[in-house]
């Protein structure tokens, strides 16, 4: 079979579907993993009325649905709102958070004089970038706190503040794109620690404060 590989629940492995598997496959249109004997199914913006369809359907299979991949962060909090964050919970699924630092608009690279081009640009408006700011302000601060403590990793940033906010969703996997090995090391920075209860509804109640402008959702671009 291809040689292909897919990344699921922290985990590499060959797409090596079963003949079972292959036939769910064939139903569904969805993608395998395979971790020794087990096969396991791993989708890509599922919502909850498909994604429940879905595990019933595998499960009758045998198969397991792995995880489901969405786009989910602090400013797009569209998974818990539409149902599909309390479904993967309750059905043990993975939510895996694609996009977790909104394009890199939540580590402070972009100001309202500042702003993205292209397609990002339509989104995140310098009108938007300023209702955004006193986010990134306190998001830096929280950072800024836990850089002072020795334990803690010394590339200590905002954008592991941005990371460890979804970690502390429970059930949640987010997947920033590292362009490099520091990047990636930077990113491992998020785990092993968790922000407190007050950080975590601090930082949603000041999201909430920020309406979405004109352009949303980012699934668009």
């Amino acid at each position: 079979m291809a040689g292909t590989l897919q990344v699921a629940g922290g985990c590499l492995a060959p797409l090596l579907p079963s003949r079972r598997a292959a036939a769910a496959a064939a139903a569904l249109g969805i993608g395998a993993w395979s971790w020794g004997d087990t096969t396991y199914w791993n989708e890509f913006q599922w919502d909850e009325k498909r994604l429940r369809d879905a595990y019933e359907r595998l499960k009758k299979r045998g198969v397991p649905l792995a995880s489901n991949q969405v786009n989910y962060s602090l400013i797009y909090r569209n998974p818990e709102e539409n149902g599909v964050k309390a479904a993967c919970d309750e059905l043990g699924i993975t939510l895996i958070a694609y996009s977790p630092i909104a394009q890199g608009v939540l580590t402070g690279k972009y100001t309202p004089n500042n702003p993205p081009t292209g397609p990002r640009g339509r989104i995140y408006t310098p009108e938007f970038l300023t209702k955004l700011q006193p986010l990134i302000n306190r998001i830096k601060e929280i950072g800024g706190s836990y850089e002072k403590t020795p334990t803690q990793c010394t590339n200590f940033d905002d954008i592991v503040v941005v990371l460890n906010w979804l970690i502390c969703q429970g059930n949640v996997v987010p997947i920033p794109g590292a362009k490099n090995a520091e990047q990636a090391r930077e990113f491992a920075g998020a785990l092993g620690w968790s922000l407190t209860d007050q950080e975590v509804e601090e930082l949603r109640s000041m999201a909430r404060e920020i309406k979405p402008v004109i352009g949303f959702p980012v699934e668009k671009l």
